[in-house]
């Protein structure tokens, strides 16, 4: 049967056995979890068990494409990497961009799933029909840049740098220049002896009903052009351009979030970065958008999260240290939030700054695991008895949001199945920009409810899979009307939401299986107390989430909601 919008093949690959073997993509899966975040979920359930360990050969590397991937949709040119996180524990996706999830799908590729650990290095190749295991032994130890030099005469590459192959829980994979996504990835990688992962495709996406595409697609790029943080902000200035914004409104933290920068996003904003440096843009596959930048030696300008993690977080405050600092962690294939939140932490722990040269080489170290840093903050500062010193959720890095100052985001982050992160759902469109509606970002009242919809609504986006900053101009009815156009499938926008929801709540089933609970459904002391949050209005909030997800006191999806969303036998929870 043809599947139009998935290409209907999966890729197995066994690196234990050196086997290679091809599928069909079940209809009823993809129908259900859509893609990328969710189709990979679904088959991280069916392929491991209990307490599977994340650097071991059973926990599987998952990279997907999803249903409009690689079509003329806009800002769907993404591709999601799925693992259970060396860093974290928890089932962690990625929602990358660039250039090579199209190719993926060109390659004619829904899934890729990597299990098992070879004997010596090897690249995996997609060229179409023709997959190969090819040896790596010639690039083990180099750096991601010149990985994908080597490399990129092939296809399109995502690789690992040196962080990768000495398995350094916040490595990722990189791809177009970028780290692909944070949670320990490319140490994933490494435990498999994958440096990394070619395609090349000559296929063009089908669509089910092309003339009704073109309309939808139409229609988001009118509202994309219609939207000024998009089109007037994103388009000019880059992710950057929220620096300003949010330092003017005291949401930028700074020095590991023991005070809030009032004046010093400026010098990290995109309008400074435009009025005083040379940048041309590098839009991923299909963006009308184009944020990401490169100035004119090539190198990429850092996007808002990575400059505030290596800049106001540790003390810096010019893009020049922090352009330096950010290009280290994208060759040595490492996470730059984390990498600068665990510098940050050992800055406060010390009681002392450290000079250019001095981050330089820690960096250095740390993408060499040869640092107590290496392994991120939160287990560093659990080894010194100082963990609340971390300003994680779940032993993820909190972002440049201060969730202090945005009551929908403290929540978000606090019940993120990936742990501190804000693209879980980017509460940050409604509570600071008013997008797609104006809230009080200041108060908990009403957002239960909302951070479980916009919860939904990502995991909806990085199915399909399109850029998280969509959410600034589109929702569910007109994704739904792109998804039920490309695949023949008419999907209404509840429907499409009630898919995010299934996908939801299969990834907390999942955590729930690894030990996590209601416990882990919180945020760090600091944000507490006099300036901080209200405690109880937080718990308050967290009760009221539970009652709209339909789970139970210990943040368990009830029998009752696992039945209504077709997961009733999937996850045994209370054998």
């Amino acid at each position: 049967m043809n599947m139009f919008g998935w290409t209907g093949r999966t890729i197995t690959v066994d690196l234990g056995s050196n086997s290679v073997m091809e599928s069909r993509t079940k209809k009823k899966h993809a129908e259900q979890f859509i893609g990328g975040r969710g189709l990979a979920c679904r088959l991280v359930a069916d392929l491991t068990g209990p307490h599977t360990e994340p650097l071991s050969p059973e926990n599987p590397l998952i990279l997907c494409t999803g249903p409009l991937t690689g079509t003329a949709a806009p800002m769907s040119g993404h591709f999601t990497i799925t693992a259970r996180s060396p860093l974290t524990g928890t089932i962690f996706d990625s929602n990358a961009g660039g250039l090579f999830g199209a190719e993926m799908k060109f390659a004619g590729v829904d899934c890729l799933i990597v299990t098992g650990k070879a004997a010596e290095p090897v690249y995996i190749r997609v060229e179409d029909e023709e997959v190969e295991i090819l040896p790596a032994g010639h690039l083990w130890g180099k750096n991601t840049g010149e990985t994908a030099s080597v490399l990129g005469a092939r296809g399109k590459v995502a690789c690992i740098g040196r962080a990768g192959e000495m398995l350094v829980p916040m490595a990722g994979m990189v791809s177009d220049g970028y780290v692909a996504g944070r949670g320990g990835h490319g140490a994933v990688a490494g435990s498999k002896n994958i440096k990394a992962v070619v395609v090349k495709g000559s296929n063009k996406p089908e669509i089910a009903e092309p003339e009704t595409f073109a309309k939808a697609v139409e229609r988001v790029n009118r509202l994309l052009i219609a939207n000024p943080p998009v089109s007037k902000g994103l388009a000019n200035y880059g992710t950057p351009v929220f620096a300003d914004m949010l330092s003017y409104m005291g949401i930028l933290p700074a020095d590991n979030f023991r005070n809030r920068e009032l004046s010093a996003g400026h010098n990290i904003s995109g309008e400074f970065i435009r009025d005083n440096y040379r940048t041309e843009k590098t839009p991923c596959f299909a963006c009308p958008v184009g944020c990401r930048r490169a100035f004119d030696d090539g190198f990429p300008v850092p996007d808002y999260d990575s400059l505030w993690a290596l800049g106001p977080n540790i003390g810096r405050h010019g893009p020049d240290t922090i352009t330096r600092l950010n290009s280290m962690c994208t060759d040595y294939g490492m996470d730059p939030l984390s990498c600068g939140s665990a510098i940050a932490a050992y800055m406060e722990l010390q009681g002392a700054g450290l000079g250019d040269e001095e981050l330089m080489a820690l960096v250095r170290d740390i993408g060499e695991g040869k640092s107590e840093l290496s392994a991120g903050s939160y287990t560093y500062l659990c080894s010194r008895g100082a963990k609340q010193g971390s300003m994680s959720v779940k032993g993820l890095d909190i972002p440049g949001y201060d969730p202090r100052s945005m009551a929908g985001m403290a929540l978000s982050y606090a019940t993120s199945n990936r742990g501190g992160c804000h693209l879980s759902a980017f509460m940050a469109a409604p509570e600071v920009m008013g997008k797609p509606m104006a809230l009080n970002r200041l108060t908990f009242d009403g957002k239960a409810a909302l951070v479980q919809y916009f919860q939904n609504l990502a995991a909806v986006i990085d199915s399909l899979v399109v850029c998280p900053l969509a959410v600034l101009a589109i929702g569910e009815a007109e994704l739904a009307s792109l998804l039920s156009a490309a695949t023949g499938k008419n999907y209404t926008a509840e429907e499409l939401l009630r898919c995010g929801e299934r996908i939801y709540d299969l990834e907390r089933m999942l955590n729930v299986r690894e030990g996590f609970s209601r416990e882990g459904d919180t945020l760090p002391e600091r944000f507490f107390g006099k300036d901080g949050l209200d405690r109880e209005a937080f718990m308050n909030a967290l009760d009221d989430y539970y009652h709209f997800r339909g789970w139970d006191e210990k943040g368990r999806p009830t029998r009752e909601k696992l039945q209504e969303l077709g997961l009733g036998e999937q996850i045994d929870l209370y054998s």
